[in-house]
């Protein structure tokens, strides 16, 4: 097993999300504030015949609007996606953060699992699971047939955890621990545009003799609404599988 150690404290790591978030708004103002410039200088251009200027103008247009359009789709994203933020694809025993507690020392959102938490929605009262269940029914465990003919020598267990390990790497997120063991995987994900960080926790165990099984859960630190990250985090993860 390897583990990252935190090097920075609990009141830092506020200080950095409340940072990137802001950085996050900073961002999508500059690049709205970058089309409008754009605009002004294509509008120029066409009113005075400025070959050369209608050209910068309206590439200088097009590329904003291309780095505009991501923020502005999450934000679109927002008002469809439930108010959660954490996923599992067991809800009745969701994976638990071990190797995380240390990162997450100060985030908003707590390491326990969130299943049973009450949520209001549509006037409704309901819970996280309750929730995940209908908004993303496909989000299930994922059962895998590795020894058919039952032969004691296999070890299905570590046939599954190490394509698993495999595929967080692909994934691009930081590897905190793995332990063949005990088939736990923890890592952590940066989201592209506005850096925030969702702790991952992934378990591979025996499904019976003949098989294993892989469960995952995904959290994001901050936030009420994850804007559907977590849910869509983990079908990739699924699908890479």
């Amino acid at each position: 097993m390897y583990r990252h150690r935190p090097s920075v404290s609990a009141a830092s790591a506020v200080e950095r999300s409340r940072l990137r978030t802001l950085g996050g708004q900073s961002v999508a103002a500059a690049i709205a504030l970058a089309a409008l410039a754009g605009a002004y200088w294509l509008a120029a251009a066409l009113h005075n015949n400025d070959s050369t200027g209608w050209r910068m103008g309206f590439a200088g247009l097009i590329g904003a609007i291309v780095l505009l359009y991501f923020p502005l789709s999450v934000e679109h994203r927002a008002w469809d996606a439930p108010p959660i933020h954490d996923i599992s694809t067991d809800v009745g025993n969701a994976p638990q953060f071990k190797a995380l507690l240390p990162l997450r020392a100060g985030a908003s959102n707590g390491p326990e699992y969130d299943g049973q938490k009450k949520v209001m929605l549509k006037g409704k009262i309901t819970t996280v699971a309750e929730l995940q269940k209908l908004a993303y029914p496909d989000i299930k465990p994922v059962g895998k047939l590795l020894n058919p003919h039952n032969d004691p020598k296999v070890d299905s267990k570590a046939i599954l955890f190490w394509p698993a390990f495999a595929q967080a790497k692909h994934m691009g997120w930081n590897i905190v621990s793995l332990d063949e063991k005990t088939g736990m995987i923890e890592a952590t994900a940066t989201t592209l545009w506005f850096g925030f960080t969702d702790d991952i926790a992934v378990r591979v165990i025996s499904g019976g003799t003949m098989g294993a099984r892989l469960d995952m859960r995904s959290k994001s630190r901050v936030g009420t609404a994850d804007y559907g990250r977590n849910a869509e985090r983990v079908r990739d993860y699924i699908k890479g599988l």
